[in-house]
C-alpha cells in the first residue's frame, strides 16, 4: 500500500506547475524506468505489488535498492488513483529533472529548433527520432508543450534521457546566438526548395514550426535556407514528427 505522501507526490506531478516546483517528473513502464536508472537521477520507484515477482520488474527493483532508491509497492486501489494510462504498466519512477547545460551546446553538429510545438505525442516522437539519428540537442521555444508532460515522456520510449532539451524563453535570441556561433539556419516550410537539394554544413540548425502555424515570421527572418519535403498526393501537409524524421534522414546521408 502506498503512503499518502507518495500518492500526493504522484498526483501533483501530473501537473506542469507542480513538476516545475518539485523539479521532478514521472516515467512509466519497464523501458522508461530502465533508461532512467542508467541516465538520470531516480528519486523513487512505485511498483504494482501484483507484478513484483515479474523478472524485468524484479531486476529494476533490485537495481534501485542497491542504490538506496526508495521503492514502494502499490495495491489495486492505489493504482487506480495514480495511473496515467488506462492500464498501469507495472512500474513508474519519479525522476529529477536534469539541470540545464549550456556550456557545450555549440559543440553539436546538428541542432533541432522547435517553434511552438503543441502536441505531446509529436514532441515525444521527435525526441525519439532525434536520438535515433544521433541528434542530441533540441531547443524548444516558449509556448511549446512541456517536454516532461507524461504523454511526451511516454512517447520518447526512454530517449528523453539521452537528448539534451533546452527550454528557452526567447527563441529568436537563441537562434541569433546560433548564427553568431557559425551555425547555418535552415527552416522546413511548404514554400521551400526541395530538401533533397540541400547541402549539409559543418554546423547546422534545423527549424520546425508548430503543427498549425509553421515557423514564426520572426524566425523566418533569421533563416539562411528554406526547404520543403515534396509530395505527390492530395494531403494538405505531412505530420510534423514525420517531417523531422525525413529531414534528419536526408541530412544524415550527406
Amino acid at each position: 500500500m502506498l503512503s499518502s505522501k507518495t500518492k500526493t507526490i504522484l498526483r501533483k506531478l501530473s501537473q506542469k506547475k507542480h513538476r516545475k516546483e518539485m523539479n521532478a517528473f514521472t516515467v512509466e513502464g519497464v523501458k522508461g524506468v530502465q533508461e532512467a536508472l542508467v541516465h538520470a537521477d531516480v528519486l523513487m520507484l512505485v511498483v504494482d505489488g501484483a507484478k513484483r515477482e515479474e523478472k524485468d520488474i524484479t531486476t529494476l527493483v533490485t537495481q534501485a535498492e542497491q542504490r538506496d532508491i526508495l521503492v514502494e509497492f502499490a495495491g489495486r486501489k492505489d493504482i487506480a488513483a495514480i495511473k496515467q494510462t488506462e492500464t498501469f504498466p507495472g512500474i513508474t519512477a519519479v525522476v529529477a529533472m536534469p539541470e540545464p547545460e549550456y556550456d557545450n551546446i555549440f559543440d553539436a553538429d546538428t541542432i533541432l529548433v522547435l517553434d511552438r510545438i503543441n502536441d505531446p505525442g509529436n514532441l515525444g516522437t521527435i525526441i525519439r527520432t532525434a536520438d535515433w539519428f544521433g541528434v542530441h540537442t533540441i531547443i524548444l521555444s516558449e509556448g511549446s508543450v512541456d517536454p516532461y508532460n507524461e504523454k511526451v515522456v511516454r512517447s520518447t520510449m526512454g530517449s528523453i534521457f539521452r537528448v539534451h532539451i533546452i527550454q528557452t524563453h526567447n527563441i529568436v535570441e537563441m537562434v541569433e546566438t546560433l548564427k553568431e556561433n557559425r551555425y547555418s539556419i535552415a527552416a522546413l516550410d511548404l514554400a521551400g526548395t526541395n530538401i533533397q537539394k540541400s547541402k549539409k554544413t559543418k554546423k547546422q540548425a534545423l527549424i520546425f514550426g508548430s503543427e498549425s502555424h509553421g515557423v514564426s515570421d520572426a524566425l523566418k527572418s533569421l533563416v539562411d535556407e528554406t526547404y520543403t519535403i515534396p509530395g505527390k498526393g492530395g494531403a494538405e501537409s505531412l505530420n510534423l514528427a514525420v517531417s523531422v524524421a525525413i529531414a534528419l534522414y536526408i541530412t544524415s546521408l550527406q
